[in-house]
């Protein structure tokens, strides 16, 4: 049963153009560069990780989730971010529009809540409870 939800999750994640790898520490983990920009003034860089544990003993898939985004100088824009929440699982879709002072665009728009709720709902197709744990190693074995 663990390989079948495992599988589904990557292939699941993989439709969201999502590559979640098999680890050695954990059953999916997730390291993607979202945005790397940098224009004359400044750059701006998001960075997100995920491990994802399928734990067979109670029946829960575990999520970690950390986003990091790191940014420096200055530039022109827009920004949103959304956030909503079912249960306990927060979920965020973040947007912007910037430009640089030589006029260049960056443009991006992530729904970072898809993945979590992807996961959610595999887990309650199958029976089984989804849990956001805030500390890395609660999602590793």
């Amino acid at each position: 049963m663990k390989e079948q939800i495992v599988s589904q999750i990557e292939s699941k994640l993989s439709e969201l153009g999502i590559d979640a790898q098999k680890g050695p520490k954990t059953d999916l983990a997730i390291d993607i560069e979202l945005l790397d920009a940098a224009f004359s003034t400044g750059k701006r860089k998001i960075n997100y990780e995920s491990m994802i544990l399928v734990d067979e003993s109670d029946q829960t898939i575990k999520m970690y989730e950390k986003t990091t985004e790191i940014g420096s100088g200055f530039s022109f824009g827009a920004s949103s971010s959304n956030i909503s929440q079912s249960g306990k699982t927060l979920f965020r879709k973040v947007k912007s529009i910037q430009y640089g002072p030589e006029g260049k665009v960056y443009e991006y728009e992530f729904d970072l809540g898809s993945l979590p709720k992807t996961v959610k709902e595999i887990a309650q197709e199958h029976g089984w409870k989804f849990k956001t744990v805030i500390m890395k190693k609660k999602a590793m074995y």
